[in-house]
């Protein structure tokens, strides 16, 4: 996995793509590339070597990887050879990954529901739209950018005014503080690689924390974790269905013998609406009881249940 566990995004996947392979005698060994702290290209490389090491000395049957990095530092060097490997998680494109002729990879898009986040926002705060999108400098977060730019023309009111990428947490700060005067709302991306002033990234619980007390624009973002941590509303990619759809061609492969060149990679597409009560009620905005009865309903924010 490119990122670490515990941590919902990531054992969610492992545990629907172990759904979506079903009954099948299986011995799992799990790497963390924990590409939160291990962010430079330099120990993203070094994690994806030791990753190749391990499977070079176990040999397993397939490898399924989680999310963008472990596609490029693990993946990549094993397209064309015997080892079959599924994906899920992925946000840049299969060409950007060279997998136009990867005989022996297949697996799941990740794609985020910008869209329809974007509608359920305008459920809470009706009117045009003015949004800033706000984001680290880690490589999959361009082309989810880019995804969004496009499909903005189709949501009558809704502009994409500003997109700001940051190294430091130092930026990030001063970049949310400056959004009331040209945005109405901010899209929340990459937040895991902010460096703080020592150039540690500082943990991406503590960022949300401090967006959440200091800025006063309603948010969206595209993963339930960062509801649960003080966003406003997403449309969220399910991680769960991520994982799932990754299980079942992991089990195309290893029960009914089809090669992965066979199964097409495909985007899973299903979200499901989730929204931060106690962040709805500090920003002061009402909402229907209908909504809440449809959506799933973060109550407190974690450094309340914190003490």
């Amino acid at each position: 996995m490119s990122f670490d566990s515990p941590w919902r995004w990531t054992d969610g996947q492992f545990a629907g793509f172990k759904e979506g392979l079903g009954k099948v005698p299986a011995e799992f060994q799990v790497f963390q590339m924990d590409v939160k702290r291990n962010s430079s290209r330099e120990a993203k490389a070094r994690k994806g070597s030791e990753a190749l090491a391990l499977i070079e000395a176990w040999q397993p049957q397939l490898l399924y990887v989680s999310d963008d990095d472990a596609m490029e530092f693990v993946v990549r060097p094993l397209i064309g050879q015997h080892l079959p490997c599924v994906f899920s998680g992925v946000n840049k494109t299969p060409a950007e990954h060279g997998l136009d002729s990867a005989i022996n990879v297949t697996g799941v898009l990740e794609r985020e529901h910008f869209v329809e986040s974007v509608r359920l926002l305008q459920n809470l705060v009706p009117g045009p739209l003015r949004l800033a999108a706000l984001s680290d400098l880690g490589p999959q977060w361009p082309p989810i950018i880019e995804r969004m730019r496009s499909t903005v023309s189709g949501l009558p009111g809704v502009s994409l005014s500003v997109v700001d990428r940051v190294r430091s947490f130092a930026e990030f700060k001063a970049r949310l503080q400056s959004y009331p005067a040209v945005a109405d709302a901010v899209v929340q991306l990459g937040i895991f690689a902010l460096a703080d002033t020592d150039g540690t990234n500082v943990p991406y619980q503590k960022v949300q924390k401090w967006a959440c007390l200091n800025s006063h624009l309603p948010d969206i973002s595209f993963w339930v974790d960062r509801v649960h941590h003080g966003v406003l509303a997403s449309m969220a990619i399910s991680e769960l269905e991520q994982g799932r759809a990754a299980g079942r061609l992991a089990r195309a492969i290893l029960v009914e013998g089809k090669p992965p060149s066979a199964l097409p990679i495909r985007s899973a597409v299903k979200g499901h609406p989730v929204i931060n009560l106690a962040r709805a009620k500090q920003l002061g905005l009402g909402m229907k009881s209908s909504l809440l009865l449809s959506s799933e309903v973060i109550t407190h924010f974690p450094w309340e249940h914190d003490g």
